[in-house]
């Protein structure tokens, strides 16, 4: 998380935003390790109906996300979002118009010289327009994680490996159901021996395409130079 929250602390309403921001650790290697915030804490001391939380992400030249919440007096609102950090920090702000908070004390920020204590990311206040160096959040706490992202590994080598390995798994699945099905059709009937030999020939295909795969597998990995990948070698496993 990146705070304890201070219930002896009273910010009264005032028309602005207050909050803090999130940033991503700068020593973070790679596109597979995504900050994730997974739920937003609001200790308010009044209770408010559709107060505005809001994300700002620098993430291609700004993009922002409203939520209208809910809050109930004098205890912590959690509000599980799963919110994917896009750029280099997330800004997450409430709209003080009508909400009383208390403090948040912030624990997860930069060390001496600008080192990070936390791998992942670090916080800093934020009140009406401008970043505060006092360690405060308004009320605002964050559960936050770092995770590796394997589908953009799959996604990034979709039009290579990946996606002439499922083209020709794909094509091996339907000859095997052309064989072991009962109807009866001119296709089905006239056609069972050459899609004999047209199921050997792909099978052959798909395991030569996953023997190269898996011989480039260690080349591959290196390139991406990524916090998430630590590649001791490749072997075969039985695939269950």
């Amino acid at each position: 998380t990146t705070g304890e929250f201070k219930t002896t602390i009273n910010y009264p309403t005032e028309p602005k935003e207050r909050g803090l921001t999130l940033y991503k650790n700068r020593k973070i290697k790679g596109r597979l390790r995504k900050l994730t915030i997974h739920t937003v804490q609001v200790y308010a001391l009044n209770g408010v109906q559709g107060a505005v939380l809001k994300i700002y992400d620098d993430y291609a030249g700004g993009m922002v996300s409203t939520y209208n919440v809910d809050l109930e007096a004098n205890k912590v609102n959690n509000y599980p979002l799963e919110y994917e950090v896009k750029g280099t920090f997330a800004r997450v702000l409430l709209d003080g118009t009508n909400v009383q908070v208390a403090g948040t004390y912030l624990t997860c920020f930069t060390g001496c010289n600008g080192a990070m204590p936390n791998d992942c990311a670090y916080t800093k206040g934020w009140y009406d327009e401008r970043e505060i160096s006092s360690k405060e959040g308004f009320g605002i706490n964050l559960e936050f994680s770092c995770v590796c992202d394997y589908e953009q590994l799959l996604c990034d080598l979709a039009q290579t490996y990946i996606g002439e390995i499922v083209w020709l798994k794909s094509r091996v699945l339907l000859m095997e159901e052309h064989l072991r099905t009962s109807r009866l059709n001119n296709w089905v009937v006239y056609g069972r021996e050459e899609a004999k030999e047209w199921l050997t020939d792909l099978e052959n295909q798909y395991r030569e395409k996953w023997k190269t795969f898996t011989n480039a597998m260690p080349g591959i990995l290196k390139q991406f130079n990524d916090d998430c990948l630590q590649c001791n070698g490749v072997r075969w496993v039985t695939n269950l």
